[in-house]
Parts: structure tokens; C-alpha cells; sequence
């Protein structure tokens, strides 16, 4: 997953494929790192926003700029990250658990 973040629609395919049966401590798992995912995206986004405006032009706006920009730099990585974590989540909310089987046959 790393240098690339997964598309939001993406990530709402995958969480709709989590079976509607999970128990009430994944299900917040779950909730948690979807808001976290969709929390980042947003900031980023308003991040992107204001850097466009400073770039625009402005007296003291390069100073700005710039912190903005760190800003913007550091929470594209993280999303990264953050995408990274949902995803393997949802990996093993939908992985299908397989029986222990013993040389009878016999499942566990």
C-alpha cells in the first residue's frame, strides 16, 4: 500500500464488503479507522485549498505558504498510512476463517 493512497470510493467497496455480522468491537474498530481515513482526506483538502489562495499571492504569504505545504505534505503521507491500516482491516474482517482439519479429515 505504501506511496499510494486508495481512491474514497474504493474504500467504501471495501468496507461494504465487511459482512453485516461482525461483532460490536470490530464493527468500532471498523468506524474508527473509516472516520480517521475520511478525517485526513478532509483536512487534506482544506489544507490543498488554503495553499492554492496563499499561492495566489499576498504580503507575508510565503512564510505561510510554506507551512502549509509541510502541512499538506505530511498529511498525504499519513493517508497513505491510515489507507494502509484500513485496508488490512478490512482484509481480515472478510477473510474467510478456514477449519483445522486432522489427518482423519475430521474438522477441529
Amino acid at each position: 500500500m505504501r506511496g499510494t493512497t486508495v481512491h474514497p470510493y474504493r474504500l467504501q467497496q471495501l468496507v461494504a464488503s465487511v459482512p453485516d455480522g461482525i461483532d460490536a468491537d470490530q464493527r468500532a474498530r471498523l468506524l474508527a479507522h473509516v472516520q480517521t481515513s475520511d478525517g485526513c482526506r478532509a483536512r487534506a483538502d482544506r489544507v490543498r485549498d488554503e495553499l492554492r489562495r496563499a499561492l495566489d499571492g499576498g504580503d507575508g504569504i510565503a512564510t505561510r505558504a510554506l507551512d502549509l505545504a509541510c502541512e499538506l505534505d505530511g498529511l498525504e503521507r499519513v493517508q497513505q498510512r491510515v489507507d494502509g491500516w484500513l485496508t488490512a482491516l478490512v482484509d481480515e474482517l472478510t477473510a474467510a476463517p478456514s477449519a483445522v482439519r486432522y489427518d482423519d479429515g475430521v474438522p477441529a
